[in-house]
């Protein structure tokens, strides 16, 4: 019972101290009051060798031993200064992050301001890779560390470390930041079925139907066959005759546009990703499409713009 009471004891001690030593203004300047520091394991090997050589020293009334002791000592205490000295004064700002996918490493820009040349800064995201940089120039500089975002929407990254051990590698300084700037994550681009139908361009305005692409039109042209097409469109002819998977292309495709839609019968998040990588393979290929979601509706359009257009909806469908 007291090991249990000590461990959840111990566990909010922390979890209290990650919420004092947490920042979110969007801007921090490391300062006195923002930095921590204590020694590290190498630093506490290196102060009980400075204890041994003392107490070797004393017990043979040997002066050699004794000047070591005092010499690691003073190297001890100098590391204290020049390591926090590395930090102090470093600004940390925010710069607008691109978006990025679900379940993908996403790069976070930290800007960085510094009046002089640090060395040896480390920085991360909580349980993410951290990002070694060796030198820091005096300026503007830009670091990117990653994390890895496990849903859509705008997502903030979490709380960033920034820690350093030089020069000496005694001592740890460091400080928390918690960057208030969320960053807007796409679905997860995964292949899969998705409702694709088409609308005649005369009805663009408001039309009142939408039309089948593998309806009785007149049949333009064979072409591979794409998993989230379905059955309905394989050229079962073909299939027969061993030329393998075509999927049926119909003249009224070629003056209607492409509307796109999630699959009703797969849960919404699985249907946006299985959208998400629709969108991106129509992109690729430059064809035009209309992105039709429970909360919202994207217009016809192609290129770059409609891309991100869509993927923008897909992100935040749901959630505004």
């Amino acid at each position: 019972m007291s090991a249990t009471t000590g461990a959840q004891g111990w566990a909010q001690l922390r979890d209290w101290l990650e919420r004092r030593l947490s920042r979110n203004a969007p801007r921090q300047r490391l300062t006195l009051r923002n930095l921590y520091i204590l020694p590290n394991a190498f630093g506490g090997l290196w102060l009980a060798g400075a204890v041994v050589l003392y107490l070797v020293g004393i017990n043979t009334s040997s002066n050699g031993p004794l000047l070591l002791a005092f010499l690691c000592l003073g190297l001890f205490l100098l590391s204290l200064f020049l390591t926090q000295f590395n930090l102090q004064g470093l600004e940390l700002a925010i710069t607008q992050p691109s978006p990025g996918f679900a379940s993908e490493l996403v790069a976070y820009p930290i800007q960085l301001h510094s009046t002089r040349e640090r060395y040896l800064v480390r920085l991360g995201f909580r349980h993410q890779p951290l990002l070694v940089h060796p030198l820091v120039g005096a300026g503007s500089s830009q670091l990117s560390p990653c994390w890895r975002p496990s849903r859509r929407g705008l997502q903030p990254p979490g709380r960033l470390k920034l820690y350093s051990k030089a020069p000496l590698g005694l001592f740890s300084c460091w400080c928390y930041w918690e960057p208030p700037q969320p960053q807007l994550i796409y679905p997860a681009p995964v292949p899969g079925p998705v409702l694709e139908q088409w609308q005649p361009q005369r009805d663009r305005a408001g039309g009142s139907g939408l039309l089948q692409g593998d309806g009785a039109d007149e049949l333009r042209e064979l072409s591979p066959h794409r998993r989230e097409e379905g059955l309905q469109r394989v050229a079962w002819k073909q299939l027969a005759r061993g030329r393998g998977w075509q999927a049926k292309r119909f003249q009224a495709e070629a003056s209607s546009e492409r509307v796109l839609a999630p699959d009703p019968q797969l849960p919404l998040e699985r249907a946006l990703e299985h959208l998400c990588a629709r969108v991106l393979e129509l992109s690729q290929a430059a064809e035009g499409f209309a992105l039709h979601l429970p909360c919202r509706r994207l217009p016809y359009g192609s290129g770059r713009s409609q891309r991100d257009a869509a993927l923008e909806a897909l992100a935040l469908e749901g959630q505004l």
